[in-house]
C-alpha cells in the first residue's frame, strides 16, 4: 500500500501538468545476460526474490525489490522500491521507500521502515508487545488492538485473508476488501503463465494482483491511476520457476 500512495501522488502530478513523461530508472539491470526465461526460474532456496519494474503507462519510472529470508517458524523480509520521474531536463518527482520487516507464525511481529516521498518524511516502527501491536511513527504513537497484524505483503499470499492491513509508509491500519479468484493466462516475457488474479479494494481505490496457479508465487500488480494510466510491476525476476507457462508464438 506504501508504495501504492507514492505512485498515486506521482499520477496526480503528471495529469496536472499534462505533460509528457521522461523517465529515470536507477535500478540496474538484473541479470543482464541471462535469457527471460532463466532470471524468472531459479530453484527454491531459504532466501527468495522478487524483482520488478515498476512502469507508469509505457514508462518505466523505477524498481521494486522484496527479498524473503525463511526459518521453520519466522520471516525476516527486507523492501526497497525507488521512482524517479524526469519532465523534460529536471526531476519532478522522486520516491525511496526502504523497510525490514519480520513475521513470525504468519503474523507480522516487527516494522522498520523509512521513506521520503517527494522530501515528504516518514518513519514506522512497530513491533509485537503485551498491548498489541505497538506503532510509532514521526507523527504519533498507536496501539493496533489484533491477534495477528499484516502488512500489505504481496510475497505471501495467505494475508488476502485480512480484512485490515498495515500501511508500512504511515503506520496506519486500512479496512480492505478481497474478490474471489479469476483464472487468467498472465503473459510475461513471451510465456503464457497460468494465474489466479485477486483484487483488492479499499477506500482509496483497488489494486489487481495476479498468483501463480500451483505454487502461489506473486507475478504481476496493477493499478489504475489518474488520466486513463496504469501502474504495472512487471517481473524481472522470481524465486519459482513458472509452473504451465508455454511460449507464446511469435508475430
Amino acid at each position: 500500500m506504501l508504495e501504492k500512495i507514492g505512485c498515486r501522488k506521482v499520477s496526480l502530478m503528471v495529469l496536472a501538468m499534462g505533460l509528457a513523461l521522461t523517465c529515470t530508472v536507477t535500478v540496474a539491470d538484473v541479470a543482464s545476460d541471462a535469457s527471460p526465461a532463466n532470471r524468472l526460474s531459479s530453484p527454491l532456496e531459504e532466501t527468495q526474490t522478487w524483482k520488478f519494474r515498476v512502469l507508469l503507462g509505457k514508462r518505466e519510472i523505477g524498481f521494486h525489490e522484496f527479498t524473503v529470508s525463511r526459518d521453520e517458524n519466522s520471516e525476516r523480509v527486507e523492501i526497497n522500491a525507488r521512482f524517479d520521474v524526469k519532465i523534460l531536463f529536471f526531476k519532478a518527482y522522486s520516491y525511496d521507500h526502504r523497510n525490514t520487516e519480520t513475521w513470525r507464525n504468519g503474523c507480522l511481529d516487527t516494522i522498520q521502515s523509512t521513506t521520503d516521498d517527494n522530501g515528504q518524511q516518514f518513519r514506522v516502527h512497530g513491533t509485537t508487545s503485551n498491548d498489541g501491536f505497538v506503532v510509532n511513527t514521526n507523527i504519533s504513537a498507536n496501539s493496533l488492538d489484533s491477534s495477528c497484524v499484516r502488512s500489505f505483503a504481496y510475497w505471501n499470499r495467505d494475508y488476502l485473508e485480512s480484512n485490515e492491513l498495515l500501511n508500512a509508509q504511515t503506520g496506519e491500519s486500512l479496512g480492505v476488501r478481497v474478490s474471489d479468484k479469476v483464472e487468467e493466462i498472465l503473459s510475461i516475457n513471451n510465456f503464457a503463465v497460468p494465474a489466479y488474479r485477486y483484487e483488492l479494494s479499499m477506500e482509496d481505490g483497488t489494486i489487481a494482483l495476479w498468483y501463480a496457479r500451483g505454487t502461489g508465487q506473486w507475478l504481476a500488480l496493477e493499478a489504475p491511476a489518474p488520466g486513463g494510466r496504469v501502474l504495472r510491476y512487471e517481473p524481472v525476476a522470481l524465486p519459482l520457476p513458472l509452473p504451465g507457462a508455454n511460449r507464446l508464438a511469435m508475430k
